[in-house]
């Protein structure tokens, strides 16, 4: 029996570009399908979702980030696969993209190959995801604040930190503490979204706002919440990071 054709819909609004990925697309077996913008775009994630999306960001009327918060945000669409394509290049661009829940950013000029190669990757990490039952939240965190106890929704997580032995996790509603080790928590988090930034810091990939450079081994992260919270995290960490960033 033959295997059903991936189906990838590429959100572009250049003719020459479109056509380029499109043939490259269909040459490696995949079924095809464009839209112009992001409005279009939409109409036809809700009619039919793709199996993978690829979306440029510099789009007329609607921007590819604001799609990509629609997306994301829409249940019909929230565990699509999605790779940037920009010109983009800057580490505060990648780090938006990847913060707001693409799963790859590729930057252009890109060759067909590399492209190819992303696309396969990326399909094959959805399948992994899929098979093994894995979905894109885990369950809720019990912790406490006071004499209450709450459960955490993992996504609303900013970081979670170590303070005088006990275990502290951060969201835009404030800190609370967990019953869980720092390490425990690492176990049952999901490691695409989530990573050890220091030994005693994990955080939220999608809510890093900014990477910056202290002297000459050491750096640190702005999170992006309501205080801007400051992560310390290592020369070799923010190599691990960058490599995962695709910075």
């Amino acid at each position: 029996m033959a295997m059903e054709k991936k189906r990838v819909l590429l959100v572009e609004d250049d003719e020459l570009i479109s056509e380029t990925i499109m043939k490259s697309l269909r040459l490696e077996g995949y079924e095809v399908e464009r839209a112009k913008d992001g409005e279009e775009c939409m109409e036809k994630v809700k009619e039919s979702p793709p199996d993978l999306i690829l979306l440029d960001v510099l789009l007329p009327q609607v921007d590819g980030w604001e799609i990509l918060s629609r997306i994301r945000d829409d249940p019909t669409g929230s565990d699509i696969p999605i790779i940037i394509l920009t010109a983009l290049a800057d580490e505060v661009s990648k780090i938006q993209g990847l913060r707001g829940g693409a799963d790859d950013y590729v930057t252009k000029p890109f060759s067909s190959l590399e492209l190819m190669a992303r696309v396969e990757a990326v399909l094959k990490r959805s399948a992994r995801r899929i098979s093994a039952g894995a979905k894109r939240s885990v369950n809720p965190i019990p912790a406490r604040k006071g004499d209450k106890i709450v459960l955490i929704d993992p996504d609303t997580i900013v970081f979670i930190n170590i303070q005088r032995d006990s275990t502290f996790i951060h969201t835009d509603e404030g800190k609370f503490l967990s019953d869980h080790t720092l390490g425990e928590l690492e176990n049952v988090l999901d490691k695409e979204k989530f990573f050890r930034a220091h030994r005693s810091y994990i955080v939220n990939l999608r809510r890093v706002k900014e990477i910056t450079k202290h002297g000459t081994s050491t750096y640190e992260l702005t999170m992006n919440d309501n205080i801007n919270s400051k992560v310390p995290m290592s020369r070799r960490q923010s190599i691990e990071l960058k490599k995962l960033l695709n910075i």
